[in-house]
C-alpha cells in the first residue's frame, strides 16, 4: 500500500467505517420488523405529538422526486459513492470533520439502495406528525441529511481556513 494513503484510510476505517456500519444496521434493522410486523399504509404512534410510524413504499427518491426510476437512482448512487471513495483517497483527506460525514453519508447512500435493489423501492416509516405535509423517512435519510449538513460544515472550515493561509501568505509578500 501506497504510505501516502495510510492516514487517509486510518481515518476511514477509524470514523467513518463504524458510523457507517453503526447506521447501515441501525438502518436495514428498522426497516426489516417494521416491513416484518406492519403493512403499507398502517400506522402507529411512536413519539405522541412528534413522530408516528406509517408505512410507505417510496419508489423515488427524495421527496418522491424521480417517481419509476429505479434505475437511474441506483446507477447514479453507485457512480456518487465511488466518486465519494475516489475523491477521498485521491484528496488524501484526512479531516475528521469530513470522515465522519462520508461515514453518514455512505450509511444513508447505501441503506436505500439495498432497498432499491431488494424491492425496487425504499421502506419509508418515520413522520413528523406536527407536519403533516413532511414526507415520509427513514433512518437512511437521516444519515444522508446529518452527513451533508456536516459535509457543508467541513467546506466551509476549509474555506475559511484556506483563505486564513492565504491571508498570512499575502502578508508575508507585501
Amino acid at each position: 500500500m501506497n504510505k501516502n494513503l495510510w492516514p487517509t484510510l486510518k481515518k476511514f476505517l477509524i470514523i467513518a467505517l463504524p458510523i457507517f456500519v453503526v447506521f447501515l444496521i441501525g438502518d436495514l434493522v428498522s426497516k426489516y420488523m417494521l416491513d416484518s410486523s406492519m403493512q403499507v399504509g398502517d400506522s402507529a404512534k411512536f413519539l405522541p405529538g412528534f413522530i408516528d410510524i406509517v408505512i410507505v413504499h417510496n419508489e423515488g427518491s427524495a421527496w418522491g422526486m424521480f417517481q419509476g426510476m429505479d434505475i437511474f437512482i441506483v446507477i447514479l448512487t453507485f457512480l456518487f459513492i465511488i466518486a465519494l471513495f475516489w475523491f477521498t483517497f485521491a484528496e488524501k483527506i484526512t479531516n475528521p470533520l469530513f470522515h465522519i460525514a462520508f461515514g453518514f453519508i455512505l450509511a444513508g447512500g447505501v441503506g436505500n439502495l439495498v432497498d432499491r435493489l431488494a424491492f425496487g423501492y425504499v421502506r419509508d416509516f418515520l413522520h413528523f406528525e406536527f407536519w403533516p405535509s413532511f414526507p415520509v423517512f427513514n433512518i437512511a435519510d437521516i444519515c444522508l441529511t446529518v452527513g451533508v449538513i456536516i459535509f457543508i460544515i467541513y467546506v466551509l472550515y476549509s474555506l475559511i481556513k484556506n483563505n486564513k493561509k492565504k491571508s498570512k501568505i499575502e502578508e508575508k509578500i507585501e
